[in-house]
């Protein structure tokens, strides 16, 4: 049996084994993130129509923003009605179609987004 020169020495020597084993690992690990070539590669962007033109604006966009442009003011009076009347519009003038839509407990439904999205692409691109 093999006689250990200090109590614990066992420990040690298994606890440096690992932590040997451990470096040699991340030494791979950052090795094959920084050679070219290894790296995963960026997403593509998502595809597009060829012909379609970029809408200026989208239901992720802030209230505040999309009233300032009287096209899409007319767009959110037409398919969200109440909403740019209702007492309490500078609590979320702040936030998105999106987000209303989120904490609005149903009342605005993704149809309601699909449609004003359609409508804010068919306004002019350019401001």
């Amino acid at each position: 049996m093999l006689k250990m020169p200090w109590p614990g020495a066992a420990a040690r020597l298994t606890n440096r084994a690992k932590r040997t084993q451990l470096a040699r690992y991340s030494w791979v690990v950052l090795g094959s993130f920084l050679l070219p070539g290894c790296s995963i590669p960026p997403p593509a962007p998502p595809p597009s129509a060829p012909g379609a033109p970029k809408s200026a604006f989208t239901v992720d966009m802030p209230l505040d923003v999309l009233t300032n442009d009287p096209g899409a003011k007319a767009v959110l009076y037409r398919d969200v009605p109440g909403v740019m009347n209702n007492p309490k519009y500078p609590l979320f003038e702040d936030m998105s179609l999106a987000q209303i839509a989120i904490v609005s407990a149903g009342r605005l439904p993704k149809e309601a987004l699909d449609e004003v999205q359609a409508d804010f692409d068919k306004l002019p691109a350019g401001k």
